[in-house]
């Protein structure tokens, strides 16, 4: 979908327009019409082009701000970061490089390996409020910085919420938070974060060429769409080697 269409094509109203104006970004992200590092035009001229108020275009663009996809430059204007939704916040910075003082933010990209039919295990039962052994969709992510696997996520979703899933998100295999917010209007926030040390699977370590006999961390997040409804519990195996998360500080740079 190319930017002067989405300047004609009116906001979906059924929806709040704030989160209308997040989706009109997304969409101009995903096709590619806005790239990282670029500057987006002014609010003034996206609340002329979409027919909606400054406050709206500001709002929705916040929203956006606040998840590291968008980041403002006080005096300049709103660009683009390289920040993926899906990951979070925090990017890496190698070992050696923060012994010297310095910060440089790396962010991973993911592939998407499977999309499959499951039975919520016991842990993904309580966490979204299901039945043990009820049907979810699982999701698995593996993420790289460069060449290097640092991360593998498994994410549950409930399949009474997203029954037809399977067959829509197969067919665009972009960012997951992005396709529920353009596909189903659903903006998801994270509720819940946990962090622990497990053991690792033996195809988790496959995936990630990482020693079963050592330890792991694991990074839990349940995720809720904005009217609080339970979607999304996932577990991210983490690999850090020489590597280190960032976990506070400035907003993700472009």
């Amino acid at each position: 979908m190319s930017y002067n269409r989405l300047k004609i094509n009116p906001l979906k109203r059924h929806i709040p327009l704030y989160q209308s104006v997040m989706q009109r970004v997304v969409h101009l992200l995903v096709d590619g019409d806005f790239r990282p590092g670029q500057q987006l035009p002014s609010e003034w001229d996206l609340a002329a082009q979409w027919g909606v108020s400054q406050g709206t275009i500001r709002k929705g663009l916040n929203e956006l701000v606040s998840r590291g996809i968008l980041q403002r430059h006080q005096g300049v204007g709103t660009f683009v970061t390289q920040q993926n939704w899906d990951w979070g916040y925090y990017s890496f910075t190698e070992i050696p490089v923060l012994q010297q003082g310095r910060t440089e933010r790396v962010w991973p990209v993911a592939e998407v390996l499977s999309l499959m039919l499951a039975a919520a295990d016991e842990e993904t039962a309580v966490q979204l409020g299901l039945k043990i052994a009820e049907p979810v969709w699982k999701i698995m992510l593996l993420w790289r910085t460069g060449y290097t696997e640092v991360a593998v996520d498994e994410l549950f979703l409930p399949v009474a919420l997203l029954p037809d899933l399977n067959v829509r998100f197969v067919r665009r295999r972009r960012s997951f938070y992005a396709f529920l917010l353009l596909e189903y209007d659903v903006l998801l926030d994270t509720a819940q974060q946990w962090l622990w040390q497990t053991a690792l699977h033996p195809e988790i370590a496959r995936l990630l060429k990482a020693d079963m006999a050592l330890p792991a961390l694991c990074l839990g997040r349940l995720s809720q769409s904005v009217d609080g409804v339970l979607y999304e519990w996932r577990r991210r195996y983490l690999q850090l080697g020489n590597k280190s998360l960032q976990l506070s500080g400035a907003a993700a740079e472009f």
